[in-house]
C-alpha cells in the first residue's frame, strides 16, 4: 500500500471513499453528505490550501486524510479500518505527521462513532486534548479532539 497525493486524476476514488466512509456519521447525525464539487474543493484544498492523500493498493482506495498545515490539523481523516492492517494505519498516520516538519504540535477530530480509530490514534501517540464539539445532543454523537505533540 502506498500513500499517494489525491489529484485530478484519482479525485473520484477520494471522494468515493469520503462518502463510504462517513456515510455512517452523515446518516446518524443527519445532515446531508456534501456533494461531489464541494468535497473536490475540499479535498483539493482550493481555498484552503490543504494537501489531501490517500493511501492506495492496486487502484483501491484504503484510507483519506487532508494536511492543513495552516491550522496544524489533519482534516477528513477516515480509514477503512476492517480492510487496512494497523501496521497500515500507522503507516498512513506516520506519513501524515511527516507533513508537518516544523509544526510540533498536529490536531485532528474523531467522531464518537469512530472508536477504533480513536484507539488508533492513542495508541499512536495521540492524546486527547479535553475539547469535545457535540453534532446531534439527541443520539449523543460528538467528536473530539486529539493533539500529537513531537517529540523534539
Amino acid at each position: 500500500m502506498n500513500v499517494v497525493e489525491v489529484s485530478e486524476k484519482n479525485l473520484k476514488d477520494a471522494i468515493d471513499i469520503f462518502k463510504r466512509l462517513t456515510a455512517p456519521l452523515y446518516e446518524a447525525v443527519p445532515m446531508p453528505v456534501p456533494d461531489d464539487n464541494e468535497l473536490e474543493s475540499i479535498l483539493m484544498g482550493y481555498e484552503s490550501g490543504a494537501i489531501s492523500y490517500m493511501l492506495a493498493d492496486k487502484g483501491k482506495a484504503y484510507a483519506l486524510f487532508t494536511v492543513n498545515k495552516d491550522n496544524a490539523e489533519i482534516e477528513n481523516f477516515c480509514v477503512d479500518d476492517s480492510a487496512c492492517s494497523d501496521a497500515a494505519i500507522n503507516k498512513t498516520l506516520e506519513f501524515a505527521i511527516k507533513q508537518f516538519s516544523a509544526i510540533t504540535l498536529v490536531f485532528t477530530w474523531v467522531d464518537s462513532l469512530n472508536t477504533k480509530l480513536s484507539e488508533i490514534l492513542e495508541n499512536y501517540g495521540f492524546e486527547y486534548t479535553g475539547e469535545q464539539d457535540y453534532l446531534n445532543k439527541d443520539k449523543f454523537i460528538s467528536r473530539f479532539h486529539y493533539v500529537y505533540r513531537r517529540k523534539k
